[in-house]
């Protein structure tokens, strides 16, 4: 039988009723307003002694524990730590000048440096760039002019970011997502190559949010990764940079003779035709959300989703009190590789 806690009232009850019962009848009788002040005074402090001993128990189990102890049950699953964009930027000016390693740079409030020294010749120079801060907002786009914080001679003040544009910045993991790696890692224990430790592996990686592995996806003694980057400027789809990190990661931890591919899922749009009543716009963000995390909760690589489970999350969005859902009518079937996105609700007028 579970363990129950008593409430306030009850715990004044009974220090009240015991007090009464250790005193004899005539004494009990006067000392009732004595006690029932003593009981409460007793009952506050012994109701937050069971408080903490309730809280020490939610702590004992990942499911339940606060963010900030989280940590305790992380062994074997770190955190995904914030990490800094790099990426290549072009200068401009006179030969011969040069840039040395850790110029700084800026663009809206970011600063970068330069990881190596670049000389200018035929008028330009590739230069790498990191970013001094880590976390999401130090990617930048290609075509983007990063100014230098202070001035190099014989060199232009603007550096235009390369094709591949600033990539790889990512924030510290959220605990909503440190707790479930953890509870997975729990339920599937890995075993250095087996099912399920790459899906694991790619997801340690900052900047992937989902994973999922095909064995022998490219044929016998192959394993293919397909990663997605839903919190990255330039997501969901995973850049070329972050590939290249995952699989640098995944061979580094990897002890069987497999041939590793990490490769973005090939995608297609999940547009469904749909109304609605009451056909009013809180209802139709309502409907159109549920279904939106339906697909980032349920869609997967050459998956399918079920026409009941859609069907479900549009019935049960807050407001919806009767719908027509006239495209799809059946299940939603995807081949190998491919992953449904959400691509929004053409809305039906009735």
């Amino acid at each position: 039988m579970a363990f129950k806690r008593p409430s306030l009232p009850e715990l004044m009850t009974r220090v009240d009723q015991d007090l009464l019962s250790r005193l004899p009848g005539a004494q009990a009788a006067l000392a009732t307003r004595l006690t029932k002040a003593l009981a409460t005074s007793q009952a506050g402090v012994t109701h937050g002694l069971y408080g903490y001993l309730q809280w020490l128990e939610r702590q004992l189990f990942p499911e339940t524990c606060d963010d900030e102890l989280l940590h305790l049950h992380s062994a074997g699953v770190p955190r995904r730590q914030a990490a800094k964009a790099t990426g290549e930027v072009t200068f401009e000016g006179s030969d011969d000048a040069v840039i040395v390693e850790g110029t700084r740079l800026q663009l809206d409030g970011q600063e970068y440096e330069t990881t190596a020294e670049a000389v200018i010749a035929a008028g330009t120079a590739t230069a790498t760039v990191e970013a001094l801060a880590a976390g999401l907002a130090g990617d930048q786009d290609a075509g983007a002019e990063l100014r230098l914080v202070s001035p190099l001679p014989g060199v232009s003040t603007a550096a235009v970011v390369g094709v591949d544009g600033i990539r790889g910045g990512a924030d510290l993991e959220t605990p909503s997502s440190w707790r479930d790696r953890i509870l997975l890692r729990r339920a599937r224990v890995p075993r250095g190559g087996a099912q399920g430790d790459w899906e694991g592996w790619a997801l340690e990686v900052p900047g992937v949010t989902r994973a999922w592995e095909d064995p022998l996806g490219m044929g016998p003694g192959s394993v293919v990764i397909r990663i997605m980057a839903d919190d990255a400027s330039t997501g969901p789809l995973p850049s070329q940079q972050l590939l290249d990190v995952v699989l640098d990661y995944i061979e580094d931890r990897k002890n069987v003779q497999a041939q590793v591919y990490v490769v973005a899922p090939d995608t297609k749009s999940f547009a469904p035709e749909l109304i609605v009543t009451p056909d009013t716009e809180e209802v139709r963000t309502a409907a159109a959300q549920a279904l939106a995390d339906l697909v980032e909760r349920e869609g997967e690589p050459g998956g399918t989703l079920l026409i009941s489970r859609i069907r479900a999350a549009i019935s049960l969005a807050p407001g919806v009190e009767d719908y027509d859902l006239q495209s799809p009518t059946a299940d939603v079937i995807h081949a190998t590789g491919v992953l449904p996105i959400w691509g929004g609700v053409t809305w039906v007028q009735n």
